[in-house]
């Protein structure tokens, strides 16, 4: 880790907060509401999932970009993933 600024630790760092609001989205927070149809439900219950998967994804994509030498493209993918952390963190009402 000793290689990247601390800045981009810290942008990163915002990626992993999804890790510690794992157990509401696994275990009974539905952000999107509820439907009758079980094929609906089933695509809410994935974009749900999705809320605290990608951001988990983006830290270690955005830092494997910016080690490889691809700046803004590693910074771009950590800023979606703040973006996408802050998404369902609203959506959780936190």
């Amino acid at each position: 880790m000793s290689e990247f600024p601390k800045k981009i630790l810290a942008l990163a760092a915002l990626s992993l907060i999804p890790l510690l609001l794992a157990p509401l989205f696994l275990f009974g927070a539905q952000p999107f509401g509820a439907a009758e149809s079980k094929f609906v439900a089933f695509l809410l219950y994935l974009a749900t999932q999705l809320l605290w998967v990608l951001p988990i994804a983006s830290f270690f994509v955005g830092l494997d970009f910016y080690r490889r030498g691809f700046e803004r493209i590693g910074i771009a993918v950590l800023l979606c993933g703040a973006a996408i952390t802050a998404a369902g963190c609203v959506l959780l009402g936190l």
